[in-house]
């Protein structure tokens, strides 16, 4: 089968390799789509993650595929489910001598039913990877590439959650990609106002006011930051602050938009794990849970009600052999969040 693979110095490129062989717990899955998750992908792309990473890999973490069969001790899963995340190759696993980077960008992947595993056997392990592995109705109206989306929003719903953003609550996002995107629709739709979007480009920031919800963007080439935002929050500051954008000096420099008892929260993944720690004082920090598998049933309800259109969260689609036009595009910024079709 086809697969993605980088070498970490900067190539990706669509190669063959195996097929998974599911054991008795695990369905085989055929991919439907896999969309970029454009910082941590890209990361990969040039082994920038501050942890360590063996290379070459399969990358892509937020896939959906459809289950082709099913075996003999899966209880939860069924024929046809059409579910995110499969994997072609675990977290920690290999695959013909390819490493997972996820193991998304591929054709064919693995879903595993961990709730069977342990009523088997409660002192097993399943891999942590398979609580991500969730079931999407089929009578969700949804196309395969707005489904991938549900990963990237349910993550950034529940830690805009968590971070504190609520009814009244004032916030500023730093970064005008995707993420931020997500977690602005969903600062909207907690009640928080105002929701302020930081960047440095015209296009996405406009995006942000006309797509997505955002109530004012600010361009910092152009705009000093803390005099706008107090501006704009009538000299009192916002509440809380979220990066989006992986560079911790960039957010030191924009504590002074906090307000008095503001907090600011580093979501965006760092060059070191003491990025944040020499750069923002402890007093100023707060955290924020991703929870993911926890927040599945509220997005699905957001979806049904119409809180969130999730094609307003990509910017292309492409087949999977485009992989590598596709993270140029990323790279020079002419793309925002690629879904890449692989089935039909």
């Amino acid at each position: 089968m086809k697969a993605a693979i980088t070498d970490g110095q900067g190539k990706v490129w669509v190669d063959d390799v195996p097929m998974p062989e599911a054991n008795d717990y695990q369905c085989l899955c055929r991919m439907l789509a896999c969309a970029t998750c454009s910082g941590t992908d890209q990361k990969h792309i040039y082994n920038k993650l501050p942890w360590g990473q063996n290379y070459p890999g399969i990358l892509g973490h937020e896939s959906i595929g459809e289950v082709v069969s099913v075996g003999s001790k899966v209880k939860n899963y069924r024929e046809g489910d059409l579910v995110l995340r499969p994997t072609c190759v675990y977290p920690g696993e290999r695959l013909g001598g390819y490493t997972s980077l996820w193991g998304g960008f591929a054709e064919y992947g693995l879903c595993t039913d961990a709730a069977a595993m342990r009523k088997d056997d409660p002192d097993g392990q399943p891999n942590n990877y398979t609580r991500f592995q969730q079931v999407v109705p089929s009578d969700l109206p949804i196309s395969a590439g707005d489904a991938t989306m549900l990963i990237t929003v349910k993550e950034c719903a529940s830690y805009v959650s968590s971070a504190g953003i609520s009814l009244y609550s004032s916030l500023a996002l730093l970064g005008s990609g995707s993420v931020s995107y997500s977690m602005c629709r969903f600062a909207k739709v907690f009640g928080a106002y105002p929701v302020i979007m930081v960047g440095r480009r015209d296009e996405p920031l406009n995006y942000a006011k006309e797509r997505i919800g955002a109530d004012f963007v600010v361009n910092v080439q152009r705009e000093n930051l803390t005099e706008r935002i107090q501006e704009l929050t009538r000299g009192r500051g916002v509440d809380r602050l979220i990066d989006t954008t992986g560079d911790a000096v960039f957010m030191k420099e924009c504590l002074p938009a906090l307000s008095e008892k503001g907090k600011a929260a580093a979501y965006a993944t760092y060059s070191s794990s003491d990025a944040i720690k020499n750069a923002i004082p402890d007093d100023k920090l707060t955290t924020g849970a991703t929870g993911e598998d926890a927040a599945h049933q509220y997005l699905l309800d957001a979806v049904r009600l119409g809180l969130v259109n999730l094609s307003n969260f990509y910017s292309h689609n492409m087949p999977l052999d485009k992989i590598a036009e596709g993270f140029a595009l990323l790279k020079s910024k002419d793309a925002f969040k690629i879904v890449f079709e692989i089935g039909e």
